[in-house]
């Protein structure tokens, strides 16, 4: 039955309108069906993250039959096999071109929840013939590193894109025709923020506020995140090796902090520099360098694949010296993924993405980084990921171009941070449960780990110290 407000809204368009083709072509404009909507899931091809965009489709799928109306169009981008499909943009003209009948594209993630009918609800709020976007907006409340220390803080607004975001099929096709040539940056970080600004200069679009795409969950909410859950009980920490990176310069100021912190905790842990001393007599001794530091990661490599084999290890997590973890939460995440395949998990940043040879993608190596076993193994056996030079940055080679050579596709999860907290939107980081977060630049790294992981991992026991040898 139509509410009062429909009721009276289709007696004014019949008052108005004298002609049946009339009548429907105006009806056509206010009301959305599903399938005028085409879901792009930002996925990857990771079996566990397949396996939730797929269940997503499906939800999306059942949804739309319990309404007894026809499915919107579910787009998995990992199934598409364009490169850098994450950062939006070299999907745009695939969309434009494939589903030039449809009214909207909404881009999520394989986290994002969506409620169909109060989604459609809220796209049939706006006319479809015009260029629109709307999400929940995030703003900057200070120029930070990953958004390139921009000023256009408060009044730039970019979506979290675990609550996704709707563009109308002409504002993608608009999109689509612009020249990407002056927008190509060397280094891609947010993806989202990085989308907004070539939204803005492109098409003087500005990304309009919903409040029912929401943050959490809510009884009027079209779409929130689901937060992670484990995919069983956590794994223990004898099958983890923690490596920590770190130099002579920084033995006083920084290790005693992490000991105190996250790695008191840690049963199986290396501290890796160029030299021991009275303040850490216990460091691996491995090449060290000013800048790149690609030598002194693939010694640590090295080290640990030895290690790894020697004690049965499953995972390797490489961490800086002013990296902070939550070791729960990380072995939370591990249960998701089988240690015997070649994996490599962190925070996921591109190189000159638009570039179809040459650009490739990374894990950045200060949010922390975990391999499986087999991977570290494979990274030192084969001779592919020799550095080129002691100075190459290790992240970039190491955990980008060697993968890409393995043929092995790292896996992203935005619960690591190559930043400090206030380097984040607040709303981007109450939709997750972080795992990590980096430098201890005009920060209290202990305030930081009291605040966002000290109650979590406070069910650990504190490890006695210990200092594994080969």
């Amino acid at each position: 039955m139509c509410s009062s407000t429909n009721f009276a809204l289709l007696l004014y368009i019949l008052f108005i309108v004298r002609t049946n083709a009339d009548v429907i072509e105006i009806l056509a404009k206010i009301f959305l069906e599903p399938n005028d909507v085409v879901v792009v899931i930002l996925s990857q091809k990771e079996g566990y993250h397949a396996a939730h965009a797929d269940y997503m489709r499906r939800q999306i799928y059942e949804q739309a039959s319990a309404l007894e109306k026809e499915s919107p169009k579910v787009v998995l981008s990992h199934e598409l096999d364009i490169k850098g499909s994450w950062t939006i943009t070299p999907l745009l003209i695939y969309l434009s071109d494939k589903f030039p009948n449809t009214k909207w594209f909404f881009f999520c993630l394989e986290n994002t929840m969506i409620q169909l009918a109060k989604l459609l609800n809220v796209l049939g709020k706006f006319d479809a013939s015009q260029n629109i976007w709307i999400g929940h907006a995030l703003y900057d409340h200070e120029p930070t590193i990953i958004h390139h220390f921009a000023k256009n803080i408060k009044k730039f607004k970019y979506p979290l894109m675990a609550t996704g975001f709707g563009m109308t099929f002409n504002l993608v096709n608009s999109l689509s025709q612009q020249s990407y040539e002056s927008w190509k940056t060397d280094f891609s970080i947010d993806a989202s923020y990085e989308f907004a600004e070539f939204v803005l200069k492109s098409t003087n679009v500005k990304l309009m506020h919903i409040p029912k795409i929401c943050i959490v969950s809510g009884p009027d909410c079209a779409t929130y995140p689901r937060f992670f859950h484990p995919c069983s009980s956590s794994i223990s920490l004898k099958n983890v090796y923690f490596a920590v990176k770190t130099c002579a310069k920084y033995h006083v100021n920084r290790i005693p902090v992490i000991k105190n912190l996250w790695a008191k905790h840690a049963i199986n842990i290396g501290y890796f520099s160029d030299k021991a001393d009275k303040n850490l007599r216990e460091a691996y001794i491995v090449p060290n360098t000013t800048e790149g530091h690609c030598a002194k990661t693939y010694g640590i490599l090295q080290r640990a694949s030895n290690m790894m084999e020697r004690y049965k290890y499953d995972w390797l997590v490489i961490g800086d010296d002013d990296t902070i973890f939550s070791v729960v939460r990380l072995l939370r995440l591990l249960t998701c993924y089988n240690p015997t395949h070649s994996i490599a998990i962190g925070e996921r940043y591109g190189f000159r993405m638009w570039n179809s040879h040459h650009g490739y993608q990374y894990l950045t190596g200060g949010a922390g980084i975990v391999l499986s076993a087999p991977l570290v193994h494979n990274m030192i056996k084969t001779g592919v990921c020799n550095c080129p030079s002691a100075t190459t940055p290790d992240d970039m080679y190491l955990f980008g171009v060697c993968l890409s050579r393995l043929g092995v596709e790292p896996v992203h999860s935005s619960m690591f941070h190559q930043a400090r907290p206030a380097d984040y939107a607040t709303a981007y980081l109450a939709s997750q449960e972080p795992i990590s977060f980096h430098r201890f630049w005009m920060v209290d790294p202990e305030a930081i780990y009291d605040e966002w992981f000290a109650e979590t991992d406070s069910i650990l026991p504190k490890q006695p110290l210990k200092h594994t040898e080969l």
